[in-house]
């Protein structure tokens, strides 16, 4: 790209302009070599049918018609010939580009997942987690213990046990009933049946008296 273009801002042409833009030539230049070959052709039956009517002057004009033509037509297939080769091997370039920002992609990628995958670095993982559990399980222990008592409440605790040791001695043992009814009203009962066995008696002695 000339100082003209970058100071009148012309841009670049970008890699698919590129390849149309030599597409179009290899186009041009193709119709360009197919007419050669047409006029080629056409010179050659001229000079050909000038010799079939003994005009032998006219056949050499031909003929050398004929060859000018070939001229062109090889140079312009040559043209063709290393156009077609360039693009190709721009078309190949991009593409080894393009296969190699593909690869460097995926050996990123490779690179990532070897490094999670790391069997060293997960072994490595697993026993610092396994020593975690177990830091957590013996201060889940040391929370767990039960704070020691003092003297003074070791053995209010003790007394409270005897006690329920006692009650529990109690409950093997049964209180006595108490009584339906009350001492008084049994005692007036236990005096009226004895006076009811008293008139009996009285009753029973009265006929043999009578009797003497």
């Amino acid at each position: 790209m000339s100082f003209k273009d970058i100071l009148f801002g012309k841009r670049p042409k970008n890699k698919d302009e590129i390849i149309a833009s030599l597409r179009g030539n290899i186009n041009r230049l193709t119709l360009r070599s197919r007419n050669y070959e047409r006029k080629a052709i056409e010179e050659r039956t001229k000079a050909k049918q000038y010799l079939k009517m003994g005009n032998k002057g006219m056949a050499t004009f031909s003929l050398r018609k004929y060859r000018r033509y070939s001229n062109f037509l090889s140079k312009y297939t040559a043209f063709i010939e290393n156009l077609e080769t360039r693009l190709i091997a721009i078309e190949e370039a991009h593409d080894v580009s393009e296969l190699k920002e593909a690869f460097e992609l995926a050996g990123t990628e490779l690179e990532n997942a070897r490094q999670l995958a790391n069997s060293e670095e997960i072994l490595e993982m697993m026993i610092k987690q396994e020593e975690a559990m177990h830091e957590i399980e013996r201060s889940s222990e040391i929370l767990a213990t039960p704070t020691e008592m003092g003297v003074e409440e070791s053995g209010d605790i003790d007394r409270e046990l005897n006690r329920l040791e006692a009650e529990i001695a109690l409950e093997g043992i049964e209180e006595p009933k108490v009584p339906e009814r009350d001492v008084i009203s049994e005692k007036s009962s236990l005096a009226s049946e004895l006076e009811d066995l008293k008139r009996e008696l009285e009753s029973s002695k009265k006929p043999k008296e009578k009797e003497k």
